[in-house]
């Protein structure tokens, strides 16, 4: 279970990727990094307060909104310092629209694994002669077909003529659908060997129950084996389309560029369905305990619950921004959260604990999770559920909120601080269909948050009553404190 990698990061970042928060002023997208020797004030003399560097200033590039000329949706951020141009061809595809589980993992694999025109090592022969990466994924929400290219003129025209042929020639052969699927059943063995791969399984159903994100991305043995070459392109001829798909465009291009190659890249797109609000809302999950029996010394651990839909609205922007602040007092992953310095550093349980909310279309779950030796599980559990609902009862202290309010005001420049990163940033902000100008208004959400709104955002967020707590070790907790 891979749930709270993005999380690590401090929630106001985290609240920029897809769940964002608060202000900056800027229209350059020229960003310098300081060293420790260039911490100096104008005067030689040494910074001894963090005060001392004055109001903070963030440059926010200037992403360009355009449709093509077959009314796909598209975000272009100029950007000129490096010769290089990211590129995402986003669908509302993801393993959710999957009829056979594992599909759409499946169709994303196989699309970049040869097409009717190019056989699977002509098109690598291609890529490699064109020198770009181009690559294609399945999450639960979407499917996306991504480009990286030097900004060459000649190199990017091929590259996406390239990409065209991926998405209207596709050819999913039946003997590289069979050499995948044998590669994927092994795969899926081997992780059944690591508990923290079960936990996460059994977590998804527990929480979604009969949605469809309870199955696996990659589907299972019995799916699998069920699953054909006309289920691929069943899949392919209802999701991939027009009218569901959106484009992000990052980097060395001006605008009219930018829109020609748009238009390239979709021109073959025919017209179909949208399906970015086709999936049923998540719905609420009965509170449990789930032990399953693994033949390890320590027991894997996941508490959470399901949560509602994304909300983009201002007041719910402003909501989320409050609840990630909070929740990195709680349970964020540096050595200031309270879990990480109760749990692992006093009670010296685990390595790790951290907590964090993945947010999907329909809906999503908080969640917390580490691993401790199965002899003291049932204890770190209690003691994990006591800090959370001290931590709610009593809330969290204006120390604590100053503490991560400046981190997170100061951290805000590092997702600006590459090509790569502000592409992702973008995308996912255009794809969850938030507003334009939101990351305008992250530093201001910051500064707007209060101690009784951080503590309001963190009791509506968090409901230990309808926790459902999954173990995955030799024996099963007791947990009937």
């Amino acid at each position: 279970m891979k749930y709270l990698t993005k999380y690590r990061l401090s929630a106001a970042i985290i609240g920029v990727l897809l769940f964002i928060s608060p202000s900056v002023q800027a229209n350059t997208t020229h960003h310098h990094t300081l060293t420790s020797s260039e911490l100096k004030l104008a005067d030689d003399s040494i910074i001894d307060s963090i005060n001392q560097l004055g109001e903070l200033t963030v440059n926010i590039p200037n992403t360009q909104y355009f449709q093509t000329d077959n009314g796909v949706s598209v975000a272009f951020t100029p950007l000129h310092e490096l010769p290089i141009v990211d590129v995402d061809l986003h669908f509302f595809a993801g393993s959710a629209y999957d009829d056979t589980a594992g599909t759409a993992n499946m169709v994303a694999t196989m699309l970049t694994q040869g097409t009717q025109t190019l056989p699977e090592d002509e098109f690598i022969a291609a890529k490699e002669q064109l020198g770009v990466n181009l690559s294609s994924n399945a999450s639960k929400d979407g499917l996306s077909l991504s480009l990286r290219s030097l900004s060459d003129p000649s190199t990017v025209t091929q590259a996406a003529d390239l990409m065209v042929d991926v998405l209207a020639n596709p050819t999913f052969d039946d003997k590289v659908l069979e050499r995948n699927k044998q590669r994927l059943m092994v795969s899926l063995k081997q992780q059944k060997q690591n508990p923290a791969y079960v936990a996460g399984l059994a977590y998804n159903q527990a929480v979604y129950g009969d949605h469809p994100y309870a199955h696996a991305v990659t589907g299972d043995e019995k799916t699998l084996d069920a699953m054909s070459r006309n289920d691929l392109i069943s899949f392919w001829r209802t999701f991939i389309n027009a009218n569901n798909a959106t484009v992000i465009i990052t980097g060395d291009m001006d605008i009219e560029s930018a829109k020609t190659f748009a238009n390239r890249l979709t021109s073959q797109l025919p017209a179909g369905k949208s399906y970015k609000d086709a999936l049923a809302v998540v719905k609420p999950a009965q509170a449990k305990h789930i032990h399953i029996p693994h033949d390890s010394s320590q027991t894997q651990i996941i508490i959470g619950h399901p949560t509602s839909k994304v909300r983009t609205d201002k007041a719910g922007r402003q909501e989320f921004s409050d609840f990630s602040l909070g929740n990195e007092i709680l349970a964020g992953g540096d050595f200031n959260a309270r879990l990480m310095k109760t749990i692992r550093e006093q009670k010296g349980y685990t390595y790790g604990i951290y907590g964090g909310m993945e947010r999907l279309r329909a809906g999503g779950n908080y969640v917390v999770e580490f691993s401790t030796d199965g002899d003291k599980a049932a204890d770190a559990i209690l003691e994990t559920l006591h800090i959370i609902n001290e931590s709610l009862n009593e809330g969290v202290t204006q120390e604590e909120l100053e503490l991560v309010r400046l981190g997170n005001k100061n951290g805000f420049a590092n997702i600006f601080s590459s090509n790569a990163s502000i592409h992702r940033v973008i995308g996912a902000l255009f794809v969850a269909d938030y507003p334009k100008d939101h990351l305008n208004h992250t530093l201001n959400r910051l500064d707007n948050a209060t101690i009784n709104s951080v503590n309001t955002a963190l009791n509506s967020r968090i409901k230990p009553d309808e926790f459902i707590i999954i173990t995955v070790g030799k024996t099963k907790p007791n947990l009937d404190k």
